[in-house]
């Protein structure tokens, strides 16, 4: 699809007080710019224009085993009880699928992600590792993706793709394990590094077990950290352990709902944030839906006396989660910025009331806490339209939900066979 050159006309946006502004908004090609290049106009008089939700933590094609894991520790997963038993049959049975099929899988997820106003997902590997078709799945979407790579011969950096390396992890902590992370860190230093980082008593118990106060502290002395770094998570993380994240410069991302429903608690948000720890938000595993993390969030930041929850929340859904993904140029709308937007229907009555003043404003307050995908009517990424009129654009929707119907239909009975 072509690139537009668009003049955005009587646009509402939040402006840095998060206060309602109407201005002409300038694209060219895949950017914002602050001047009027011809092109096409779209009179927004009714619309607040946002910049994409980042999608910071995920597990693609996690979605189809939803129900599968409920009420079960992570660490019994998958075991010979007759709910893991049905687990492995079903897992079995994805890991059957054609490549066809997984890109099938993975490209409802990321367009289902983009009618809700999710521009960018970070899509972290499953039982299995599907990078292939995950990259297919995001060029046919169109959605901005960064992908965990397997290593480094997977690095591969494109106009809406980034990679991402690796850490080992507390269970899979060893001296191997370790030098090859600190070679392919003096090899590409520029690389993104993620990890799953402090997520359950047992990670913890198990990197005391060999020999060190907390996995930051086994980063830091293998000098692993650094401002590429990003630690998801770290539910079971001390205030000795953030502050030595702070001193590394690494971000960090939570996943609230996932975080509540395995039963591992309430990462110390506060303490995060007043060491000046940049968080992203996570749908993490078996969910799509960003605005109810954004909801939990909003009132976790409340309990922990965090000020300003709206507007911290929404920093976390776009601008920090978009560092954390590798994309800095996005979640900010401002010239020389990517042309990553939603356009939101102002006069939605569940919106109201809109009251935005010199000293006051809920404007933020209403979409962070109430807002609801169904009133995202266009997203834009990358200057390219991939929702217009609350419609898939480049894809046979219709079709896309009939196959996935179908795949899904195909898993279960193998699962039950």
């Amino acid at each position: 699809m072509r690139k537009m050159t668009m003049k955005l006309k009587n646009v509402w946006q939040l402006d840095s007080q998060s206060h309602l502004i109407q201005q002409d908004l300038f694209l060219h090609s895949d950017q914002i710019v602050d001047f009027d290049d011809g092109g096409d106009e779209l009179d927004c008089h009714d619309l607040l224009v946002l910049p994409g939700m980042v999608n910071a933590h995920f597990h693609g094609t996690s979605t189809v085993t939803r129900g599968l894991f409920m009420d079960m520790p992570v660490a019994q997963w998958l075991n010979d009880s007759p709910q893991g038993q049905i687990q492995q049959r079903f897992i079995r049975a994805l890991g059957q699928c054609t490549e066809e099929e997984r890109v099938q899988l993975s490209l409802y997820e990321y367009s289902s992600m983009l009618k809700q106003g999710i521009t960018t997902v970070f899509d972290c590997r499953l039982f299995q590792q599907d990078y292939k078709a995950k990259k297919k799945a995001g060029e046919l979407s169109g959605i901005r993706l960064t992908l965990e790579a397997d290593n480094p011969s997977q690095l591969d950096d494109q106009p809406l793709l980034r990679t991402a390396l690796p850490l080992p992890e507390e269970s899979g902590w060893s001296v191997e394990a370790c030098a090859q992370a600190q070679a392919w860190k003096r090899n590409y230093p520029a690389a993104l590094f993620k990890a799953h980082c402090l997520e359950t008593e047992l990670a913890v118990k198990t990197i005391q077990s060999k020999g060190y106060a907390h996995t930051i502290d086994a980063y830091t002395q293998a000098r692993l950290l650094d401002e590429h770094s990003v630690l998801i998570h770290n539910c079971k993380a001390s205030e000795e352990a953030i502050q030595l994240a702070a001193q590394n410069h690494v971000r960090m991302i939570n996943c609230p709902i996932s975080n509540l429903k395995s039963q591992n608690g309430i990462s110390p948000l506060k303490i995060m944030l007043d060491n000046d720890i940049e968080i992203g938000l996570g749908t993490d595993w078996g969910r799509l839906q960003m605005m109810d993390v954004m909801k939990l969030e909003y009132l976790l930041l409340r309990d922990q006396h965090v000020p300003n929850p709206a507007q911290t929340v929404w920093k976390m859904a776009t601008e920090w989660g978009a560092r954390c993904s590798g994309w800095p140029q996005t979640g900010i709308l401002k010239p020389g910025m990517q042309a990553d937007l939603i356009f939101l229907r102002l006069h939605e009555p569940d919106f109201q009331p809109l009251i935005s003043t010199s000293n006051f404003s809920d404007v933020l307050q209403n979409w962070v806490f109430d807002g609801r995908s169904e009133w995202i009517e266009h997203v834009m990424v990358a200057g390219n339209w991939k929702v217009k009129n609350r419609q898939l654009c480049g894809l046979d929707e219709t079709q896309l939900i009939a196959k996935q119907r179908q795949l899904m239909k195909k898993l279960v009975a193998e699962t039950l066979k």
